[in-house]
C-alpha cells in the first residue's frame, strides 16, 4: 500500500514529466484545445486514483492509453449530444438557417487565415485520416512509442498497428 506522501510524489513526477505529452496527444486526437485540457486533467486524476493497483513498465504509454480511452469516451458523448441536437433542430424547422449560413462563411474565412500556421495544417491533415490510423500515427511519431506498445494500447495486433501507421502516413501524403 502506498502512503499519501508517496502517492503525491508519484503524481507530481508524472505531471512534471508527461503533462505536455499527454496534452499534445489529446490536442491532436480531439482537435480542440479546451477539450484537451479537460481530458488531460482527467487523465492525471485517474492515474492518481488508480495508481495503487497499476503495474506499468512505461508510465508514458500507460498515461497515453488512459488519454486515448478518455478521448474515445469524449467522442461518444459528443455523438449522443449531436443526435439529441439533430432531433431538436428537426423540431424547430430550420429557424436558425440564416445564422448557420453566416457562421459557416465566417468559419471558412478564419480557416483560410489559420492555414498559414503549420500546427493547424498538421491538425487538418491528421483529422483527414480515419481515427484508428490517426491515433497510431500520433503515438508513433509524436509520442515515440514502439509498435508493440501501440498495439497493446489500442488493443490490436502488432501487424495491424504497423498497417494502420503505413496507411495513415500514405493518407497524409496523399492529402499534401
Amino acid at each position: 500500500m502506498i502512503d499519501q506522501r508517496d502517492r503525491r510524489s508519484a503524481a507530481e513526477t508524472a505531471v512534471e514529466n508527461y503533462y505536455d505529452d499527454v496534452y499534445r496527444f489529446c490536442r491532436y486526437y480531439t482537435g480542440n484545445e479546451e477539450d484537451s485540457y479537460d481530458i488531460t486533467q482527467e487523465v492525471f486524476l485517474r492515474y492518481l486514483k488508480y495508481a495503487d493497483g497499476c503495474k506499468h513498465r512505461n508510465l508514458k504509454a500507460y498515461l497515453i492509453m488512459i488519454a486515448r480511452n478518455l478521448c474515445c469516451d469524449h467522442f461518444r458523448r459528443q455523438a449522443v449530444q449531436r443526435e439529441n441536437t439533430i432531433s431538436l433542430e428537426s423540431m424547430t424547422d430550420g429557424v436558425n438557417s440564416n445564422i448557420d449560413a453566416v457562421m459557416g462563411e465566417s468559419a471558412n474565412y478564419g480557416r483560410s487565415i489559420e492555414d498559414c500556421d503549420n500546427e493547424f495544417f498538421l491538425r487538418e491533415l491528421l483529422q483527414g485520416i480515419p481515427q484508428e490510423q490517426r491515433e497510431v500515427v500520433i503515438m508513433r511519431i509524436h509520442d515515440g512509442l514502439k509498435f508493440r506498445e501501440i498495439a497493446r494500447i489500442t488493443g490490436c495486433s502488432l501487424p495491424t498497428a504497423k498497417t494502420r501507421f503505413r496507411l495513415g502516413i500514405a493518407g497524409i501524403r496523399k492529402k499534401m
